[in-house]
């Protein structure tokens, strides 16, 4: 396992129920989302036909698993 993943789940980040708990998005997870899926759009024939805004989108998912590594990343600037 990585160091970040490893902290994170020490920290309980990656256990969370984020969508059942209504827990926002972090913005660095919306914008590089954003970024993400539209480069792939336009530039990648849209390969991984990224869906954000439903239950159980695949964008909706990576970006909560986004979301658990930008707060690992902000709890350490934290410390």
């Amino acid at each position: 396992m990585s160091k970040e993943y490893e902290k994170a789940k020490e920290l309980g980040l990656t256990n969370l129920e984020r969508w059942e708990e209504g827990v926002d998005h972090h913005p660095k997870s919306k914008e590089l989302m954003s970024f993400i899926a539209e480069h792939d759009f336009n530039d990648y024939n849209d390969y991984f036909c990224w869906k954000v805004g439903g239950d159980g989108d695949n964008g909706e998912t990576l970006m909560y698993m986004m979301d658990a590594y930008f707060e690992l990343k902000d709890k350490e600037q934290d410390e």
